[in-house]
């Protein structure tokens, strides 16, 4: 049976920085994060693209691309985009690494490479910090699951994609995935 070498935050944070590879740490777990394919992001600039659109002129909160969190001692998560509404933004330390505050929403590309189980742990670390909604994409089957504290849904290509943290957002699922 294999020995789980468990790390603290500190330790994490002491690590140098390895090109073309990148971790998280979850409840003192080293996980490796796969670097990402075009696919993955194509959809993470479609994604950014339709949410800021919709968001920045209204004043509704700002986009984070690939910041880590730490939010909790042993953790240290790195979603591809954490969005956080304009109230949420005023505790946001813009000169600081890792971020302090969970977003309002936690957005994970998933790729081929990512576990079940490991996907399951960040969404149940994501609402235990706090975090109101957690998307899932997954470009495999072009389908997205929302999760909240109270339960989760599947959207399919046709579903439009609504956020109670988003006040207005409308987004065709299929408009994620198009032209890949």
């Amino acid at each position: 049976m294999p020995v789980r070498t468990l790390m603290t935050a500190e330790q994490f944070d002491a690590l140098p920085e390895e090109e073309g590879r990148k971790w998280e740490l979850l409840d003192g777990e080293l996980i490796e994060v796969p670097s990402p394919t075009p696919k993955h992001n194509l959809i993470l600039v479609r994604l950014i693209t339709l949410i800021d659109s919709f968001v920045r002129p209204r004043r509704l909160g700002k986009l984070l691309p690939e910041t880590d969190l730490a939010i909790k001692r042993d953790s240290r998560l790195r979603p591809d985009v954490g969005f956080f509404s304009a109230e949420t933004w005023k505790s946001i330390d813009v000169d600081r690494v890792p971020v302090g505050h969970p977003p309002d929403i936690a957005i994970e590309i998933i790729s081929p490479s990512e576990t079940e189980s490991t996907i399951k742990r960040k969404v149940q670390a994501y609402l235990t910090w706090g975090v109101l909604e957690a998307w899932l994409l997954y470009p495999s089957t072009r389908t997205m699951c929302i999760h909240v504290a109270d339960g989760s849904q599947t959207l399919s290509e046709g579903a439009f994609l609504t956020s109670a943290s988003i006040p207005g957002l409308r987004i065709q699922v299929a408009e994620l995935f198009d032209d890949l």
